[in-house]
């Protein structure tokens, strides 16, 4: 197989690998926020989302869950009827007590600025871990490294650790010489 062959088949593989990573997360969120819903509703507890249902990529096309009973994101929520524009990592969020509702929070902990600050206010509304739900960007993706803003990437909130810039660069690099050599002019054929 020629180079090129192989760095078109690679990118196709890639791209196909993230959308498919997308689609899991997308139904994992639908999943998730399912049993956030159920647990608010059996603790007779308000579900707090953070985070816009509708501010990712895929989710803007296809919305994997609701807005729940207040909806806190740093930019607002248009579509949510109870929204508050807020920065959970400059807690503690005003009219919100300790161990109050249970908490959903979706592919947000990768773009904030300061995680611990987040993860506190988090659990300090959630009161225990029972009562927070998270879902993560896969942390083996192109995008929890080159989606614009990332700056923490783990499996879990707790294993979260920084993005780099020399992760960043590999997987730019990575991605610019496979696109480069997929799609390299040929010389032209002589006659």
């Amino acid at each position: 197989m020629n180079p090129r062959a192989f760095a078109r088949l690679t990118l196709v593989a890639l791209a196909s690998a993230e959308g498919a990573l997308a689609l899991q997360r997308w139904h994992t969120r639908r999943c998730v926020f399912a049993a956030a819903a159920q647990r608010a509703q059996a603790l007779g507890r308000p579900l707090v989302v953070i985070g816009d249902p509708d501010a990712g990529a895929h989710t803007r096309l296809m919305r994997a869950y609701g807005c729940g009973d207040l909806c806190i994101d740093l930019r607002g929520c248009p579509q949510c009827p109870n929204a508050r524009i807020a920065d959970i990592t400059r807690g503690p969020l005003a009219d919100i007590a300790d161990d109050s509702a249970v908490v959903f929070v979706s592919c947000v902990f990768e773009y904030v600025d300061d995680l611990p600050a987040a993860l506190t206010e988090i659990t300090r509304i959630a009161g225990h871990s029972d009562n927070l739900f998270a879902v993560t960007v896969q942390p083996w993706t192109l995008t929890a490294t080159l989606y614009p803003g990332a700056r923490w990437t783990g499996a879990t909130p707790a294993t979260m650790r920084p993005v780099s810039g020399w992760h960043k660069l590999l997987a730019s690099s990575a991605l610019s010489t496979l696109t480069t050599a997929a799609f390299w002019p040929r010389c032209p054929k002589s006659a």
